[in-house]
């Protein structure tokens, strides 16, 4: 789960949030999830509507252990 995308959704529906971002409601509801990530640009725009550090929504992504 990533918290802080929900968080930023609110009380939008997953549909909405989809539209505005120009994917499926299910692409969003999995990002949301951490089943996929959005294109780097993508998150680029969530962090700035957002106002979190990409790093922050996705940490998942960003701290993967390289072993």
């Amino acid at each position: 789960m990533r918290p802080l995308l929900i968080k930023f959704r609110g009380e939008v529906s997953q549909e909405a949030m989809a539209k505005h971002f120009n994917v499926t409601q299910q692409t969003w509801s999995n990002w949301e999830k951490g089943t996929s990530t959005p294109p780097p640009h993508v998150m680029k725009q969530i962090e700035i509507e957002s106002g979190y550090l990409m790093e922050e929504i996705f940490f998942d992504v960003f701290n993967k252990s390289i072993l």
